[in-house]
């Protein structure tokens, strides 16, 4: 068990009943989650569905990198993607520990079973109350930077 989880879970389980159960329109009950995924060679932008309070760190996220842009090719392997810098809404993610022969196939987040300290993750809402959750996507868009 973990106690000093309880209150913090039963205080989500009610902002969740709240919106969907009661139909209250102005609760938030959900982290931040991701809206969209841009891809330049040097980092990827992950563009959430909400404003986010981000704390620096070097390893919650992880890239796959891959000769054939595929995370199921056997050759692919996760590494660490430092969090480089960060807007509102916005995390710009390194992909740096790629070698020039890799692609980036896949980004997630959280992705252990124990990813961070209690109430210690990376990304939350902005009103620090909601953890953004665990997530692995493989929708990476390049980014048009207007050239």
């Amino acid at each position: 068990i973990h106690p000093q989880d309880k209150q913090d879970v039963a205080f989500r389980l009610s902002l969740g009943a709240r919106a969907v159960a009661y139909g209250e329109q102005d609760v938030a009950f959900r982290g931040p989650f991701p809206s969209q995924i841009l891809s330049t060679p040097n980092y990827l932008e992950v563009a959430y569905d909400q404003e986010v309070s981000v704390t620096s760190s070097e390893n919650i996220f992880e890239i796959c990198c891959s000769e054939n842009e595929s995370p199921w090719d056997p050759k692919a392997r996760w590494v660490p993607a430092p969090i480089m810098q960060w807007g509102l809404t916005t995390v710009q993610i390194s992909t740096s520990l790629c070698s020039p022969t890799e692609q980036v196939a896949a980004l997630r987040y959280a992705w252990r079973d124990w990813p961070c300290d209690f109430k210690a993750c990376p990304i939350y809402s902005a009103s620090k109350i909601l953890p953004a959750p665990p997530f692995i996507s493989t929708n990476l868009q390049p980014k048009d930077d207007g050239k």
